[in-house]
Order: C-alpha cells, then structure tokens, then sequence
C-alpha cells in the first residue's frame, strides 16, 4: 500500500530531497524556473530581528560545563577555556554566516544587509543582555566575531548604498559599540 505523497516526502532527508529536486528542474524547464522562483522568495524573507533573536538563544544556550568539558589537557596540547568558548561560539556563527555569504553570490545585497545587521544585533544583544555563565568564558568574543561579521559582509563587495544602510543601523541601533569596534578600518 502506497502512502500519501505527502508523507513519503515528510520522510527525505535533505540529500535525498535536493537530488529530487534537481532531478524535477532538470527535466522540467518550466518547473525549474518555478522551483527557483519559490527558492529566491524563501530566500529574501531575511529579517534582522529574527536572525537576532535566532543567533541570541543559540548563543545564550551554550552551557558552561561543555567548556570545562572541551578545556584542559588534550592529545595535542592544552585548550584554554575561553579558547574552548569561542571555538563554541565559531560553531554556532559559522552557518551563519555561509547564509549571507549564499545571499552576497546570489546577488542580493539587501538581504546580505539584513542578515550582516541581524548577526552585528545578536552579538551586542548577547553582551549586553545575557546573564549566562557561558558567557564570562568568551567575554571579547562578541567584539571579535561582530568584526568577522564584518568582515564577512565586506568581502561579498558591497556598495555604497548597502554599506550606508548598514552603518546607518549600526549608528541607530548598536551606537558607539558598533561604531567603535566595527568600522574603524572603514566602510567598503
């Protein structure tokens, strides 16, 4: 008994869903422009907040006792904690940041802006405002990955309208945190 579309779909695993996928748009001309549409619309519903408050409870959720876990004494050398902390930090940001990288080679610069602006107000709402344990093991870390952030952003070649949107939101909503640490090697 065969089960519903809908199900056996449910079912994929991401791999097994994009050679599908792929399959269809390649023997379909008019479905993969359909597919690609549906994908660059899914693609441009990037929110700051959203993307804030996602980077922020991943950030806020990190517990302590893994950096006491992955600290001290290893095979190849010792780990300090707040190295083990911002290696845990690096791992929570870095999908992160392959989704503006994603957003820079497709050309769309505005949600790249909004995702860099939604990463730079997850970190400085992580400074300010978490009370977690975590974070005294990582205490510069949000200055250092708010800059590879920065970074980041810089190297998809932005404009000068999109690097005037971002520095006007730096300016509004992070002021001199943004200001002082971000762009003092100035703006594209």
């Amino acid at each position: 008994m065969m089960k519903e579309p809908l199900q056996i779909i449910d079912t994929l695993s991401p791999t097994d869903a994009l050679a599908i996928l792929r399959a269809l748009a390649g023997s379909d001309d008019q479905l993969a422009t359909r597919i690609a549409g549906m994908a660059t619309a899914r693609l441009r519903g990037v929110d700051p907040e959203e993307v804030a408050a996602a980077l922020y409870d991943e950030l806020n959720g990190l517990d302590v006792e893994e950096v006491w876990d992955r600290a001290g004494r290893t095979r190849y050398g010792y780990v300090e904690p707040h190295q083990a902390a911002e290696q845990m930090i690096e791992e929570i940001i870095a999908p992160f940041l392959e989704e503006l990288k994603k957003h820079q080679a497709l050309g769309m610069n505005a949600e790249a802006n909004r995702m860099c602006m939604g990463l730079l107000l997850g970190l400085h709402r992580f400074e300010r405002e978490s009370t977690s344990k975590f974070k005294d093991w990582a205490s510069d870390a949000p200055d250092a990955f708010a800059e590879a952030v920065v970074d980041a952003w810089k190297a998809g070649a932005p404009g000068c309208v999109d690097a005037e949107t971002v520095s006007a939101f730096v300016e509004d909503e992070l002021g001199t945190w943004g200001a002082r640490r971000l762009f003092t090697s100035g703006l594209p």
